[in-house]
């Protein structure tokens, strides 16, 4: 069961970049503006990236300890999108085990 909003929405990122192999920049993001709110991540899930015609965009899935991001940064616009949130509190109020009758 998953509890997936959807909200295709751009957003503000403050992130870190840094200097990888090949010179070649690397950013991951630090926190986000989103809902008046502002949301600092606390691990990096998978990040992967991936074309839509002759963009290359990238997509990270992160965490703030509460819930999970899915973010979008595409590297020709140089934007970010929140793709989602999944609400990793529900795992906590849906029960452990079903009684199948």
């Amino acid at each position: 069961m998953n509890d997936t909003t959807l909200i295709n929405k751009e957003v503000n990122i403050v992130a870190y970049y840094f200097h990888n192999k090949g010179r070649r920049l690397r950013c991951f993001p630090k926190s986000m503006e989103w809902n008046n709110r502002r949301i600092s991540f606390t691990e990096t899930g998978m990040v992967h990236p991936t074309t839509q015609g002759q963009r290359t965009l990238h997509m990270f899935d992160m965490t703030d300890g509460n819930a999970d991001y899915r973010l979008e940064f595409d590297a020709v616009a140089l934007t970010w999108t929140l793709v989602s949130i999944s609400d990793t509190n529900y795992a906590s109020t849906t029960p452990k085990s079903f009684a199948i009758a």
